[in-house]
């Protein structure tokens, strides 16, 4: 993998069976035109994770809480899919999430060996959506949280992140953490932490706190090495994935 194109977190480096990566910016990969997307988008992907390139997987991600489950049937045309989480356990398919600001989180059972990959901003955070995954794992494969891993990639960070009431009035009502998340940032503004709100919810769903790992890296900060679209506008999309090792 090309230096800096590809980060990973060590905890799930070490980790036998599981192969994952957060895309970065570098040498143009993800980029798009006018925000649109193209077919070859993640071939340089594909080739780095060793597969075909119809196995890495998107789907048509909506800020909803729909999961769908991937499968040797189905794998091909899920790109028009309205979808923000995915889960499986075929080994070989990559399964990822599209992002540039919101928050992609990737999850791993080591004894079922089940994946998922989410993506959280905060229209699907307060919808639920990585709650209702780890729901949907446990009824679909048998999952415990007790025993997951979660590993989340880069997203906008609270000194760049400023919402108003919109924003804050269904997280109040979605989390009951919902203060230790937010510092107030003016009249009726506040920066909210999209991540720290994720690492609390899987906490509190279950996941044991060492088990929660954070790339830690601001999107909007670090432009040299991600896409913003908070501080961009219409630009390019990182790739948060996972795979099973066949």
């Amino acid at each position: 993998m090309t230096e800096n194109q590809y980060l990973n977190i060590p905890a799930l480096e070490v980790i036998s069976g599981i192969k994952h990566a957060f895309t970065t910016r570098a040498n143009g990969l993800g980029v798009r035109n006018n925000g649109i997307k193209s077919p070859g988008d993640w071939d340089a992907v594909a080739e780095a994770f060793a597969v075909s390139p119809d196995r890495v997987v998107t789907v048509n991600q909506v800020h909803g809480d729909t999961i769908v489950v991937v499968d040797d049937e189905n794998y091909r045309i899920l790109k028009t899919i309205q979808a923000d989480a995915m889960v499986t356990r075929v080994p070989g398919i990559a399964i990822g999430v599209e992002t540039a600001d919101c928050v992609p989180v990737l999850l791993f059972d080591p004894v079922t060996r089940s994946i998922a990959a989410i993506h959280a901003g905060w229209r699907g955070m307060v919808k639920k959506i990585v709650q209702k995954t780890m729901t949907r794992m446990q009824d679909q494969f048998g999952s415990d949280p007790a025993r997951m891993i979660a590993a989340i990639g880069p997203a906008i960070g609270p000194e760049c992140y400023e919402v108003d009431e919109p924003v804050m009035g269904p997280m109040r009502e979605a989390f009951p953490f919902w203060q230790d998340v937010v510092k107030p940032h003016g009249a009726g503004r506040w920066s909210l932490d999209l991540v720290k709100t994720n690492k609390m919810e899987l906490v509190r769903i279950g996941l044991a706190e060492q088990n929660v790992h954070a790339l830690g890296l601001c999107t909007s900060c670090r432009k040299d090495l991600f896409y913003s679209f908070r501080a961009e506008g219409r630009t390019g999309r990182m790739l948060s994935m996972i795979m099973l090792k066949a």
